[in-house]
């Protein structure tokens, strides 16, 4: 019986839980994909941003509908996604200025 109350009693703490860390994982998700877009990651990595962008808006819809756990996952691999194209975009960076004088 004692378990049952300390379960109500955490139960609406624990559920606000989920908003917290979605805003956290959102966040970062969000900078990455900032980052990526000014290093030109759409045009330099086009299936890895735009894999992100998408996830990224499905984490919000999630969020919306108070799908936290959903949207945590979604978030999650938008970031990852967006960390990819940063890579890309900046290796694509450091390559095209040497295709570029070799040419000359």
């Amino acid at each position: 019986m004692a378990s049952l109350r300390t379960l109500l009693v955490l139960a609406p703490l624990l559920a606000g839980c989920g908003n917290a860390i979605y805003a956290v994982r959102i966040a970062r998700a969000s900078d990455e994909l900032a980052r990526a877009e000014q290093l030109g990651a759409a045009r330099r990595a086009p299936y890895e941003y735009q894999f992100a962008l998408e996830h990224l808006e499905k984490a919000r819809s999630e969020a919306l509908e108070a799908d936290y756990g959903d949207a945590i996952s979604l978030a999650e691999v938008a970031h990852e996604y967006a960390r990819r194209a940063v890579q890309l975009a900046q290796r694509v960076e450091r390559v095209e200025p040497e295709a570029v004088s070799r040419t000359r």
